[in-house]
């Protein structure tokens, strides 16, 4: 079976790894370079695990080094610093934490079967039905027939769209439902060297606003910090020189590992983002021959800090039935592939649904105008 996915990143790639893993042929299809894109840091809780280990890369997985350190305690601080709660952490809670990169280059690493396309777009020109196969149309292929640059067309067993918040393929197939903005923005980073947490990592809420800390294997630490701000606000817009200055005058009267923490991240590894989810959930994972996986089905708030957990879970599903199904037989006519496709939203569908919406809440929950000391 010929699988061609949309889109590089997290999901794009544990997807392409578990398939070929169960011996489909995979190519990728990403806009962007090979080169790692910026990132920071990622909190994985056990489905994600258990995701990993249905794709065939659990072993991988588990020698990856991660976060918290042992003895690292669990707390919420008030703005000052004060802990208003705080546990020791489980022996075994199953939540790992990690820098993006090495999580990015441990899957990469298991895509030794797959083949690449860097620096294309491809875009579903035909979602394609049980008799006929899905078309790409893809821009920048090279060695595309006629003049560089010149586009290609292609047909596939199966596409797989992993292609973000923003997905194209999800408006191609009249699936989208458009975005919401939840109402606040994240700054995120990873400090440069190690800094002392006091021993805890945790979340901290103080009225509209949020910081969190999360302390990385090599002792270096993840934050972010979220603050109710209207959308599309910048550093520039507020007559800041970087991001990394805005969030320091944001959070100026907050405890002073939250100054050192960003005082210890360079001026470039400061990312903000605004916080965008589906307008509401999707029926249906997919169209066709064409599969939505990730946040092009159900992008979501990080408040559960499920989005790639829920990603990982897709890839898991489709593997699990592209393999059931003899994922490195023949094609014949695709009567099977729109079969699987349908009981992959079956599954998928009210799951995602749930955590997208759980996510929404807890945000509103975090967010809402409360007294701060």
């Amino acid at each position: 079976m010929r699988i061609a996915i949309i889109g590089a990143g997290l999901v794009g790639l544990a997807t392409a790894a578990g398939l070929a893993n169960h011996g489909a042929r995979v190519e990728v299809f990403e806009r962007a370079g090979e080169e790692s894109p910026s990132g920071a840091g990622i909190s994985l809780f056990p489905n994600s695990r258990k995701a990993m280990r249905r794709l065939g890369l659990g072993d991988g997985f588990d020698r990856l080094p991660h976060g918290p350190p042992p003895g690292i305690r669990t707390a919420m601080r008030r703005r000052d610093g004060r802990i208003r709660f705080s546990a020791p952490a489980p022996r075994d809670h199953g939540v790992r934490m990690f820098h993006r990169h090495d999580l990015r280059e441990f899957l990469l690493e298991s895509c030794a079967d797959v083949t690449f396309h860097w620096g294309v777009t491809a875009s579903v020109a035909d979602d394609g039905d049980r008799l006929r196969r899905a078309r790409l149309t893809v821009d920048g292929v090279a060695g595309a027939p006629g003049a560089p640059g010149a586009p290609s067309v292609t047909d596939w067993d199966l596409v797989i769209a992993a292609d973000g918040l923003r997905s194209r393929t999800r408006s191609v197939l009249g699936l989208d439902p458009g975005l919401r903005y939840a109402g606040y923005t994240a700054w995120r980073g990873v400090t440069a060297a190690p800094v002392d947490t006091g021993g805890t990592a945790g979340e901290d809420w103080a009225g509209e606003h949020r910081f969190g800390t999360v302390p990385l294997a090599d002792g270096r630490v993840y934050w972010f910090a979220v603050a109710s701000r209207p959308a599309g606000e910048t550093a520039t817009s507020r007559g800041f020189a970087s991001e990394k200055d805005a969030v320091r005058r944001e959070f100026a009267d907050w405890y002073g590992t939250v100054g050192a923490l960003i005082d210890a991240t360079p001026d470039t590894a400061v990312l903000r983002h605004d916080i965008h989810d589906l307008a509401r959930p999707l029926k249906a994972f997919h169209r066709g021959r064409v599969a939505l996986a990730g946040d092009a089905a159900h992008a979501m708030t990080p408040d559960l800090g499920q989005g790639a957990g829920a990603g990982f879970e897709d890839a898991a599903a489709l593997t699990a039935l592209l393999s059931g199904a003899g994922g490195d037989g023949q094609d014949g006519e695709g009567q099977d592939v729109t079969a699987l496709l349908e009981r992959y939203s079956a599954q998928r569908v009210r799951s995602a649904g749930r955590v997208l919406l759980a996510s929404r809440f807890m945000g509103k929950v975090a967010h809402r105008r409360r007294r701060t000391r």
